[in-house]
């Protein structure tokens, strides 16, 4: 498909076009920043870059913030994003499909440019994975999983730093060599859709498969199966030593029983000797304390309560009882205390007499053990064996639910690795050659053209064995600088279109670049001419003083649009 036109427009208050851009369906299309010379002037900001953008935009990209954030500056154009939110901005491209010189097939796409805004398809709401999952099928007659659009069309629209700068690693250095290698497989057409998506699914089960067999080997619970069988080993040597040494004492087994009645029995006996102990002292104490009262009473001394007794009766005019009875209360009282004792030591004699009783009653017991002399430490010794021997039974489980973890994902490996690896060996080498010789047919002729060297693009076919990546340039020597790299990767954009075109390849019929500056005007003058040759757009903004100088009549042809600081495109 080709880009016939884009439509950007405000839709509240009203409807208003702000820009309607219609688009050369064949060869190129120049976006030209038309700045003035003068110093304070500058072409950074008109919004040149703001068309591919939005392009990319409607084409599925996720955040319209690329319209008025700096990535650079970390900043926010805020008039720009207060205009787009107010006015309710949205953009309309327009993606034609022509045969024959006729048009057979139209796409509108529409993307609010406005936070949240929708996306649509021929007027019908889609949600982002739904847009993705139709532009897919409509640009590159894919319905499979796997690659996915957003993997795709960066390679045709390079919008930022990444896709304008790295011609094989379009999409950055972080996805993995699996996902590119999916990529240039559908690019080219080398195997089937339905065993590429399968292939794909498979690599990132592997890598998923992989990555948890290096957290398992970071655990020191699961570490390696080298290592697990190592620990079974020794678990298993130290078992048998320990089941031996429980065999040498399994005659103590029959007196377990009876050993275990004797201890309890002791402690028992022992019990009841602390007991006896403090009832001993308790008795001792109540015969001192009734010691003390027979005493008090013995030698109390009258006269000091007949003189508390009269000077009580001094302050008291009436009182109803006589120094005798006085008397009588104390030593009454006494006596009662005395009572109280003597009835709390009978008890204490009585319980004494029982738990001595029932202590000789257990040390007679005792006497009738047949084990009495066996050495007791043995059967703390079996009890040890038989709890060591639990603990390895338990570990050893543990390493064996671990081996079983490993090997089941080790296992889980090799059967993906063998799927992927069935899945390549329908790869035909010598038809994988024939389909990238013909492509190189173009790219070494621009390559050429351009810079006097035929370079040739290459599948690597054994790209996962050897640990390289799936594809590479032959001939590409040293570090280049960014203006040949953009000169060889637009060579090797055209040339896709024009191998696309020869092959019956169904993909977007356009590219779009970013950043031209760096490129010499000789090679400027020579990428001009080369999309003369396809039958497709190359879009490209650019410094309208970077192009004078080819041809200003080619330019004006070419124009499809023209921004200064006086014109900028949202025209604010």
């Amino acid at each position: 498909m080709l880009i016939d036109r884009l439509i950007v427009r405000k839709t509240k208050p009203t409807i208003e076009v702000i820009r309607e851009i219609s688009f050369n369906l064949k060869g190129l299309s120049l976006i030209v920043d038309n700045t003035s010379d003068v110093a304070e002037d500058s072409g950074n900001n008109v919004g040149k870059t703001t068309v591919i953008k939005i392009i990319d935009l409607c084409l599925g990209a996720k955040s319209t913030r690329s319209l008025y954030y700096d990535a650079d500056t970390k900043s926010e154009n805020q008039e720009i994003k207060n205009f787009l939110n107010t006015n309710k901005v949205e953009a309309e491209l327009i993606l034609v499909e022509m045969k024959d010189g006729k048009q057979v097939n139209q796409l509108k796409l529409t993307r609010q440019l406005f936070n949240n805004g929708k996306r649509k398809i021929n007027g019908v709401d889609h949600t982002q994975e739904g847009l993705w999952k139709e532009l897919k099928k409509e640009l590159f007659e894919l319905e499979e999983s796997y690659p996915t659009f957003r993997q795709l069309i960066p390679k045709f629209v390079r919008t930022n730093d990444t896709t304008s700068e790295s011609m094989i690693k379009y999409l950055g250095n972080n996805i993995s060599n699996e996902t590119y290698d999916t990529i240039y497989l559908f690019l080219f057409r080398i195997i089937s859709n339905d065993l590429l998506s399968e292939k794909n699914s498979l690599a990132s089960n592997l890598k998923e498969c992989e990555n948890k067999i290096r957290l398992y080997e970071l655990d020191e619970n699961i570490s390696s199966l080298d290592i697990l069988e190592q620990r079974k080993q020794l678990v298993d040597s130290e078992l048998v030593d320990l089941n031996q040494k429980r065999k040498n004492l399994d005659y103590l087994e029959l007196y377990i029983d009876e050993l275990d009645n004797k201890r309890e029995l002791i402690n028992e006996i022992n019990h009841i000797e602390n007991k006896l102990q403090l009832v001993e002292f308790e008795i001792k104490q109540i015969r001192e304390n009734s010691k003390k009262l027979e005493n008090e009473k013995s030698n109390i001394k009258s006269d000091q309560i007949e003189y508390i007794y009269k000077e009580a009766k001094a302050y008291l005019e009436n009182m109803n009882k006589t120094f005798d009875e006085l008397l009588h209360f104390h030593n009454k009282m006494i006596q009662n205390r005395i009572d109280f004792i003597k009835s709390q030591l009978v008890l204490k004699v009585e319980r004494f007499s029982e738990l001595e009783a029932r202590r000789n009653e257990l040390l007679e017991q005792r006497k009738n053990f047949m084990v009495d002399k066996l050495d007791e430490g043995l059967l703390d010794e079996l009890n040890s064996i038989n709890n060591k021997i639990e603990k390895l039974v338990l570990e050893k489980g543990e390493i064996n639910q671990s081996i079983k973890i490993l090997e089941s994902a080790q296992s889980l490996r090799k059967s993906l690795n063998d799927k992927i690896k069935l899945i390549t060996e329908q790869m035909n080498p010598l038809n994988i050659n024939e389909i990238i010789r013909n492509f190189n047919i173009y790219f070494s002729d621009y390559c050429e053209k351009l810079y006097g060297e035929k370079f040739l693009f290459v599948y690597n076919n054994n790209w996962s064995e050897t640990k390289k990546f799936p594809v590479s340039l032959d001939f590409f020597k040293g570090n280049v600088g960014t203006g040949m790299k953009k000169g060889i990767i637009v060579a090797f954009d055209l040339a896709y279109i024009k191998f696309a075109e020869e092959s019956g390849i169904k993909s977007p019929q356009f590219v779009i670049h970013d950043k031209l500056e760096n490129t010499h005007i000789n090679q400027l003058r020579t990428i001009f001419d080369l999309t003369k040759e396809i039958k497709g757009q190359y879009i490209v903004p650019i410094l309208r003083e970077r192009v004078d100088k080819i041809d200003a009549t080619l330019i004006d042809q070419c124009k499809i649009l023209e921004l200064s600081t006086e014109d900028k495109f949202f025209k604010v």
